[in-house]
């Protein structure tokens, strides 16, 4: 079940919720789902690193590709991974635009923090957003990979949003 909270409510759940605990923002396009969570933790002093999964064709491009070693397959690092060892925020957008097969490595992903072996360090933070309503094409997410996330509906005020608005000099 999906709890309700505006933009002062959503940057309180990202302060108090801990880095092993994952977040699903449901809400429509254009809300700033995406612009509220960068700014955060960027804040922070934490790279986040957005994954657009509605415009990923293949696993490979989420999990990297695999090469021979030693008689085995192993696969190379995906390019976004953090090499330098310091915690990322993991923004998983468009979830539920992903293709099935990118679903399945999600699910790993949001379960053990791991990616074809290579596990996120340590403190990483894993934060997906979806479009909800019937306007919009989307993919059926699994229960099991919905339960792996703290489910919230992000409804902005439009007190907030005209604040915003000001403050981003839009008409």
């Amino acid at each position: 079940m999906a709890v309700s909270i505006n933009i002062a409510e959503l940057l309180k759940v990202l302060k108090k919720t801990p880095a092993e605990q994952n977040i699903m923002l449901c809400g429509k396009h254009g809300i700033g789902k995406s612009e509220i969570l960068t700014k955060y933790y960027e804040e922070q002093g934490m790279k986040v690193v957005p994954l657009f999964l509605g415009q990923m064709a293949d696993p490979g491009d989420l999990i990297g590709l695999p090469e021979k070693v030693n008689n085995s397959t192993e696969f190379l690092l995906p390019y976004w991974f953090p090499k330098d060892g310091k915690p990322i925020v993991l923004f998983l957008d468009e979830l539920n635009r992903a293709r099935p097969e990118l679903l399945q490595t999600v699910m790993d992903l949001a379960l053990n923090r791991k990616l074809a072996g290579h596990s996120l360090p340590e403190g990483s933070r894993i934060i997906s957003a979806v479009n909800d309503g019937e306007e919009y094409q989307l993919t059926d997410l699994d229960p099991a990979l919905v339960s792996r996330f703290n489910i919230y509906n992000f409804l902005p005020t439009t007190a907030e949003w005209l604040l915003w608005a000001d403050q981003h000099k839009i008409d």
